[in-house]
């Protein structure tokens, strides 16, 4: 398994120099009320626990609540059965069943497009949260480097108005894959949006749009983790594994 190497422009390097963070604790508001009427949906709060420093970054207890009340040591409801891999988690993101959603070059993805993969993997970021933007490069070389039967998309989180920035951000990274921009009438995309408490969150579907797994915040190793999520689920389908 070959280690990623990073190569960022001059000028992505001097955007995003000394912004590396585990995550950020709150997403923002503008992406899911972004309908066309002007109107904004409340942000997430952070967890009892968690602070927001107005930066978008959390102290980490409240990262551990998130997890702790979702993840088994809560409300029981998923933790306890979760046999996945080390690194990722039960998903507490909702499943992809019905949707349908602009992309930021002004196509449209819809659970259709779910259906012809054995496993699409979902990067949910926000152009405010500074470790979204420092792993963009390393998932825009897994976009690159994955098999047919599995592919890598992007969610942005900041609705139309955070659009010119994200295409930037994206043309810096080298990002050629598909990036939606949810709205108020994208359906199931919604409901997932609004699961949302930390970015990055990284989550895996399957052809239905089921949730199987998800990271919540950067991993220092995103490929080993990706790969490694990825080839629990393909053995669990009885399908190949992917090498990155």
């Amino acid at each position: 398994m070959k280690k990623i190497s990073v190569k960022l422009t001059a000028a992505f390097a001097a955007a995003t120099m000394g912004l590396f963070a585990v995550g950020c604790s709150v997403a923002p508001a503008p992406a899911p009320a972004d309908s066309g009427n002007g109107g904004a949906a409340a942000a997430p709060q952070v967890p009892d626990g968690g602070q927001g420093n107005g930066g978008g970054q959390g102290n980490g207890d409240g990262l551990q609540h998130h997890r702790d009340e979702h993840h088994g040591n809560g409300n029981g409801q998923r933790g306890d059965s979760w046999d996945g891999t080390d690194v990722a988690e039960a998903p507490t993101v909702s499943n992809l069943g019905n949707f349908s959603a602009s992309t930021i070059d002004g196509g449209t993805f819809t659970a259709a497009d779910l259906a012809s993969k054995d496993i699409t993997v979902v990067n949910f970021w926000s152009i405010t949260c500074p470790p979204c933007v420092v792993e963009m490069p390393d998932l825009a070389e897994i976009q690159r480097e994955l098999p047919a039967n599995v592919q890598l998309i992007t969610v942005l989180l900041d609705g139309q108005s955070g659009v010119q920035e994200a295409q930037s951000i994206l043309s810096q990274a080298g990002y050629r894959g598909v990036t939606l921009v949810p709205t108020q009438d994208s359906g199931d995309l919604i409901s997932a949006v609004s699961d949302i408490m930390y970015m990055p969150t990284t989550v895996l579907y399957d052809s239905q749009g089921v949730a199987l797994s998800e990271f919540v915040g950067a991993q220092p190793d995103l490929d080993d983790a990706i790969e490694n999520a990825v080839n629990h689920q393909l053995s669990l389908m009885g399908k190949p594994a992917i090498d990155l």
